[in-house]
This record gives C-alpha cells, sequence and structure tokens, in this order.
C-alpha cells in the first residue's frame, strides 16, 4: 500500500518529535486568486503524558516534513505561535497538547515603514532583518523602490503580487515570466490511478460567480496615492451582469494596463475554480513520489483531468492556489483549490503552457 511519511522536525531544539505526534494539519496559500496571501499555518497534537509540550515551545521554528519512498522534502515550516492543553483526568494517560504556528510569510505583518537602500532591495530580506523576529529568513526576489511604503510587510508584499500577475509557491514568488519553472509534467490528476497520475476521491467545478473571482471592471490604485485608474470588461458582459468592481492596490506605476487586465481577465462568470481531495493510500506508489516535491515543497501547475456529467473529456493546467493537508496514522488528506490557468495569462509569448502567441498561432510551421 502506497503511503506518505511525515516528519516534525524541531529545529530550535534540533531534535525530531515525530513519535509524540497524534495528528497533524496545515494550509499554505490562499483561498482563490484575488485574494492575497496571509501566509501559512500549521497545527499538530502531542501526546503529553510526561510534559513532553516542552519539545515544542512558543517560538521554536518547526520544520513539517514528507517523502514517499526517497528523500524528505520541507512542506511547511514556521514558528510555534501558541499551546493548548487537554488534560486527561486521573492519570492523565490521554493528555495531548496542541501546537499552532504560522510560517515566515505570516510574521511580516507587525512591520511598518520599513526603508529600502538606494537602487531598490529584496523586500523580504530587508523585512526579515528587521527587529520582529531576527531569525526570520528572506526568501524571494521582489523589489521595492528606496522609499518607504505606508503599507506593513506583508500588505507591501501583496501589492506588488498584484501588479505582477504572480504566485508564491510555498514560500518563493514567481512572476508570470518565470512560471515555466513551476509547470511540471511528472504527474497529472485525474480520475484513474496509475504511474503518472494522482486519482481525485472527491471533484467539485465552482463557475466564477460563486467563489469571488467574477467582476466587470476593476479600480486599481497605487500603494502610494495618487490617482487611480478604472477600467471596464470590453465585452458586453456589464450589460448583463452591471459593474461588479474589483479594487487592486499595487506597487506598480502602470495602472491603467493593470486595470484592463483585471477588469478583462475576470470577467468570464463561468470560468471554473476546481476544488478537489485524496488520499495516500489510493494512488500509485510512482505517482505518490512525486508529490512531495512537486506539491508539497513546490507546488507546481499541472494538468488536471476530467468529464462532466454529460460533456466530454476536458483537461487543462491550473494552480494549487490552495493546498491543505491532514496527517493522522492511517493516511494522509489533501485537499487543493486549483485555479484556471487564464487567470495568469500574462502576455507570455512561444510557450507551450502559457504562449498567447506560440508556433500554430503565429501560422508558421
Amino acid at each position: 500500500m502506497a503511503k506518505l511519511t511525515w516528519k516534525v522536525y524541531n529545529s530550535t531544539q534540533a531534535t525530531d518529535i515525530t513519535q509524540y505526534v497524534r495528528s497533524l494539519t496545515y494550509t499554505n496559500g490562499r483561498p482563490n486568486a484575488v485574494s492575497p496571501y496571509a501566509g501559512g499555518s500549521f497545527s499538530f497534537t502531542l501526546t503529553n503524558t510526561s510534559n513532553q509540550a516542552t519539545y515544542a515551545q512558543v517560538q521554536d521554528y518547526i520544520s513539517i516534513e514528507v517523502k514517499g519512498t526517497g528523500a524528505y522534502a520541507v512542506a511547511i515550516d514556521g514558528r510555534v505561535t501558541q499551546r493548548e492543553y487537554n488534560d486527561g483526568p486521573g492519570t492523565a494517560l490521554n493528555s495531548t497538547v496542541t501546537i499552532s504556528g504560522v510560517d515566515s510569510a505570516a510574521l511580516f505583518g507587525p512591520e511598518n515603514n520599513i526603508v529600502a537602500a538606494a537602487g531598490g532591495y529584496d523586500l523580504l530580506d530587508k523585512y526579515s532583518a528587521a527587529a520582529y523576529y531576527a531569525g526570520l529568513l528572506g526568501f524571494t526576489d521582489i523589489y521595492m523602490l528606496p522609499m518607504a511604503t505606508p503599507n506593513n510587510a506583508l500588505q507591501a508584499v501583496n501589492n506588488v503580487i498584484a501588479g505582477d500577475g504572480g504566485v508564491v509557491s510555498r514560500n518563493t514568488y514567481y512572476s508570470p515570466q518565470d512560471f515555466d519553472q513551476i509547470t511540471q509534467t511528472n504527474f497529472s490528476f485525474g480520475r484513474d490511478t496509475s504511474a503518472t497520475q494522482i486519482a481525485y476521491q472527491t471533484f467539485n467545478r465552482v463557475e466564477a460567480t460563486a467563489n469571488g473571482t467574477f467582476f466587470t471592471a476593476a479600480t486599481v490604485t497605487n500603494q502610494n496615492g495618487g490617482s487611480p485608474s478604472t477600467a471596464s470588461a470590453v465585452t458586453d458582459i456589464i450589460l448583463y451582469y452591471g459593474a461588479r468592481y474589483i479594487q487592486v492596490t499595487t506597487a506598480e506605476s502602470a495602472l491603467t494596463t493593470t486595470a484592463d487586465w483585471y477588469a478583462n481577465t475576470f470577467s468570464d462568470p463561468a470560468a471554473l475554480t476546481l476544488l478537489i481531495s485524496f488520499t495516500d493510500v489510493a494512488q500509485n506508489s510512482t505517482a505518490l513520489d512525486f508529490l512531495p516535491a512537486n506539491l508539497f515543497n513546490e507546488p507546481s501547475w499541472t494538468l488536471v483531468g476530467y468529464t462532466p456529467p454529460g460533456g466530454s473529456p476536458t483537461s487543462g493546467y491550473f494552480w494549487p492556489e490552495q493546498v491543505t493537508v491532514n496527517v493522522d496514522p492511517s493516511n494522509t488528506t489533501v485537499n487543493l483549490v486549483l485555479s484556471p490557468i487564464s487567470y495568469y495569462g500574462r502576455f507570455t509569448l512561444n510557450d507551450a503552457v502559457f504562449g498567447v502567441l506560440d508556433i500554430d498561432r503565429l501560422g508558421v510551421s
């Protein structure tokens, strides 16, 4: 039987505490393609019959790792923020403690008005050096101008992402021109198991009108002030649905272009977000071995196939917008929110997956 193996490691104490873990859960990502990133969170329950809570104290740095038949890969890591005790009566043989924490991105919020060095600075590295957590690690290349932002650190990061139209793959930011680096073809998601396919046990299609990703107009404002830019979808969709505005704050200066992009990209009421779930024990072991690197450690653009009731087989590349994992001794259950590629088309030329003018469309052979 195929099965994933998990490890919980306390980096602060240099101690593997997996033997005391009864269950764990974590979430990375965001609910949909227009939501801000809030950082990831995790929680695990430890046996606490003899004060094992000391193995995971507040501010300790925890790494949650996973493997198939190969090496461990980090799925989420961050700081412990709180503990909750469930003390059993009598001999306390059923006593447990629930440990909760957040990843590095979630900790950027308290930092405000940090001025970058002249000539630009890696934004997250700059905030990492601030006083809130001295051990915070910067982990991506998001540059800012040499001026203070009126927003806190996490808002500033989201403003950059809102203008670029990029994604955060666990803890690394990728702009659209770099999407080919996080597009994998090792496995796909589908109805059946195979050595190259993960089979979903539940599958739901959610139209844009139902998950907060349908708009007919956009207003975009620069984070440092100035006049906003407003745009409407170029189709007549606004005549049927009225003005349904998305309001975006960005670090971009080309506000008109960004407003046009939002107003038109999210103007399809029937665009589908997919919600799928699967368990590890139901999978082919070869396909399962791809998940630690290509989903948990670094989520990637992945091909998804499905057949609507009464319809024809359909497939396309989707982005794992949100990854939620629940682990207990019997199995691992994974829940995914998958955004369509149409939400991220930022004019990439001649690319097999993201190209808007590939060889066929250019009319050459």
